[in-house]
């Protein structure tokens, strides 16, 4: 009788010390098959992973770089336009360490000289510049500069010529328009302020400019239309007459007066111009020297 080994008879006939030692090569092989199952998925994985490291540094070989000296050069142009100009000196320094200068640096340094009152370092710096690229940039500062200093035919020579290299620039028509104005030549200003205005349209600063021009000019009605149809605030239309009469006061033509309802008048060339009674110090003072009517205009406007 033949003897067949079955699950039922191999664990009852066969002793058990005998059965673990019998079975133990099977449990091993299955687990060797596991290992090696794990093995190859965590190499599959490991391969996948790689692949994709790969295919992300091909990515981003074939994609532009940042350009860190624009970045840069941006990062000055934005503290400037805040009025850092000390923190922007600073930066300048720095950038033209790393990436060396250009005339576009250099007239960012030349503009914050100007600001932070280093006026000799400035016009230096300016005058370095009129035969390179950021010439009409450079007369601009340097009109600014002599209006500042209280020369105003000087303003107005330095800013026609920038004028005459950026034609279509708002605020160089702007400054020099007021510049004129301001050295006496109230027919002169007329086509620059008019050009900057229709330029920028939506300036305010640039609508108080031309405002002022139709105020000194004689024309009140027209001036009130302009800064009514401009949106330009109360403080930025007070000094709008503060500026029409401390030109007006420089013409033999032009008389301001105080009447006696506490208003405050300034009659230029014949035309009876109206401030409130709060207002009326402010629009028969002295202001400041001169700045670009860009800083007049500043605020409230």
């Amino acid at each position: 009788m033949k003897f067949f080994l079955t699950p039922e008879n191999t664990a009852r006939r066969v002793p058990k010390h005998v059965l673990s030692t019998w079975a133990l090569p099977f449990f091993i092989v299955q687990a060797s098959t596991l290992l090696a199952g794990c093995a190859t998925s965590s190499a599959k994985m490991y391969a996948q992973q790689n692949e994709a490291a790969q295919l992300r540094q091909e990515a981003e070989e074939k994609a532009p770089t940042p350009d860190n000296k624009g970045m840069y050069l941006g990062l000055i142009r934005q503290m400037q336009e805040k009025g850092m100009y000390f923190a922007s000196l600073a930066h300048i320094d720095a950038y033209e360490q790393q990436n060396g200068s250009t005339p576009e640096i250099q007239r960012l340094r030349a503009d914050a000289l100007r600001e932070t009152r280093q006026s000799v370092a400035a016009d230096a710096a300016y005058r370095k510049l009129l035969n390179s690229s950021e010439a009409s940039a450079a007369w601009h500062g340097l009109g600014l500069m002599a209006a500042q200093s209280g020369d105003y035919k000087g303003a107005t020579t330095a800013l026609r010529e920038a004028a005459k290299r950026e034609p279509t620039n708002p605020v160089t028509l702007s400054d020099l328009g007021y510049a004129m104005l301001r050295n006496g030549d109230i027919a002169g200003a007329r086509v620059p302020l008019a050009q900057a205005a229709e330029l920028a349209p939506d300036n305010r600063k640039m609508i108080g400019n031309l405002a002022l021009f139709l105020l000194v000019s004689g024309d009140a009605g027209k001036a009130r239309a302009v800064m009514d149809k401009g949106n330009l605030s109360a403080d930025s239309r007070a000094t709008v007459y503060r500026l029409a009469a401390e030109i007006g006061q420089q013409q033999p033509v032009v008389v301001a007066v105080q009447n006696s309802a506490g208003n405050a008048k300034t009659t230029v060339k014949g035309t009876a111009v109206t401030a409130d009674r709060k207002n009326a110090d402010s629009v028969l003072s002295p202001v400041t020297p001169f700045q670009s009517m860009l800083d007049r205009f500043g605020n409230g406007g």
